[in-house]
């Protein structure tokens, strides 16, 4: 492949801005490359282009930016999508409302209020930008890095006419290897003969195989999340909270092992604190949206230190490193031949047929893929357990129920979505949710009917005056 074009649309994010400028800089295989940033935030587009400026100075990187994505489109070979409008101040209010209700999330960005009302403020602006590509530069991979990252690609896979794929960066190899490695106490040196397979919905993963030098090391790994889980501490953060113990115990229900447990402990209702018979742990806490902001502001300060000189550029570089969109990249861009766990339909198996044996071939899934130009083949996995398998059935519809709402403007269908969810214990409570988030958002959602949310609460509080009732009968 020729030396890339690059463009990232909304280069503001901190997620990912700063990882590619860093990747710029240092990959080989991005020596010469167009990086364009693109973001309608003036002045962390100003920030992050003299940054990049800086921090490639040495590297003959062509730098651009621009606040309009349709002037930085042609000649694209990567659109890496990378935006969320102020994403922590909606997702503290679709927090907060959802637990209002009784629906505790502890990440708040993926399924429950949260991950509806994500999709639906971005969603639009993804699929503009998709269809900008079919018309400006229909060979460009359109890389989505924005949650929630099955529904968004499955929305580009409905929808789009462009080459996709949705990254997340919790099974960014080697790391994740070398993790459960190390928590068995094995030699890092042995990666090459550690053969896991994992597989699911974004957020929602499970290994279903581990054999380290031909043994099957799942019940050791098991065996590890036991042990770490014995007089585990609260750690203070909502996604990392009493993981070793969620994880044992999940692995225990189901035989396979989550392998993103503070997202997936959000996916399953036993730990929301409902149950006359408690855990041994506390409810899930409520993901913390003050301390995103501290650690925002913290990065930005950082930046302004980097271009005021306070320090050196060379920290910048010591500091920073790839990530899972820019690896993703460089290997199309040089054929490596490294594998990346890659969100993608389950079809293509590099040895035919599907990799997950008992989902269907469209089954939205996040597997571990060989990778070169021509895009991800993802490697064999197996069958699901029973039991876990219909609960990816279940987030899969509900993430294709919630495209289906946006692109209807189908509140009804929305109700639904919502209903389904693992956390979400009635019909009312869905409604009311849906229609105070609604009331509360409605400047970033455009174009859908509106409902009176007051008779909506009225309508939930006469259902449950009901209840107690009926109940007073018996």
């Amino acid at each position: 492949m020729k030396t890339p074009k690059i463009v990232i649309i909304g280069a503001g994010s901190l997620f990912f801005g700063r990882q590619a400028i860093w990747a710029a800089a240092n990959l080989p295989g991005f020596r010469g490359c167009t990086l364009c940033l693109v973001d309608i935030d003036s002045e962390r587009l100003d920030k992050l282009t003299r940054l990049a400026h800086l921090a490639t100075a040495s590297a003959g990187v062509h730098i651009e930016s621009t606040d309009d994505y349709r002037e930085a489109l042609p000649g694209a070979d990567f659109v890496v999508l990378s935006f969320s409008k102020d994403n922590t101040h909606y997702r503290r209010i679709e927090c907060e409302v959802g637990a209002k209700y009784g629906i505790r999330s502890c990440s708040g960005d993926t399924i429950g209020p949260a991950g509806l009302f994500h999709a639906m403020r971005e969603f639009p602006a993804i699929l503009e930008i998709a269809h900008a590509v079919e018309e400006l530069c229909p060979e460009a991979w359109v890389i989505n890095y924005v949650n929630p990252s099955a529904a968004m690609g499955i929305g580009l896979m409905r929808h789009a006419k462009v080459k996709s794929l949705a990254l997340c960066d919790t099974h960014h190899m080697p790391g994740k290897k070398e993790s459960y490695l190390q928590l068995i106490g094995e030699d890092l040196s042995k990666i090459d003969r550690f053969d896991m397979r994992i597989a699911g919905v974004n957020h929602f993963t499970w290994m279903l195989k581990a054999e380290l030098e031909g043994r099957d090391v799942l019940p050791d790994i098991r065996e590890a999340f036991r042990r770490d889980a014995v007089g585990e501490v609260d750690e203070g953060y909502a996604k990392g909270r009493f993981n070793n113990y969620i994880t044992a115990q999940l692995a225990d229900l189901f035989g396979a092992v989550p392998t993103c447990t503070g997202h997936t402990k959000e996916y399953v209702p036993f730990y929301q604190g409902r149950s006359p018979i408690q855990e041994k742990i506390p409810p899930l806490a409520v993901f913390d949206c003050d301390e995103r902001e501290r650690w925002t502001s913290r990065v930005w300060q950082e930046i302004d230190d980097f271009l005021s000189g306070k320090k050196p550029i060379s920290e910048f570089h010591s500091s920073i490193k790839s990530d899972h969109a820019t690896d993703v990249i460089h290997t199309m861009v040089v054929e490596d031949g490294r594998n990346y766990f890659i969100n993608r339909p389950n079809s293509d198996c590099v040895t035919g047929g599907r990799p997950v044996d008992n989902l269907p071939a469209d089954a939205f899934l996040e597997l571990e893929c060989r990778l070169d130009r021509n895009g991800p083949r993802p490697l064999k996995v197996g069958s699901f357990p029973l039991g876990l398998r219909s609960l990816q059935y279940l987030i899969l519809d509900i993430h294709e129920l919630t495209i289906e709402a946006i692109m209807k403007r189908d509140r009804e269908l929305l109700v639904r979505a919502l209903s389904m969810d693992p956390l979400v214990n009635s019909i009312a409570t869905a409604r009311v949710v849906i229609d105070e988030l609604f009331e509360r958002e409605k400047e970033v959602l455009p174009g859908w009917p509106e409902t009176d949310v007051k008779e909506a609460v009225a309508e939930m509080e006469l259902s449950d005056s009901s209840k107690k009732s009926s109940l007073q009968l018996y």
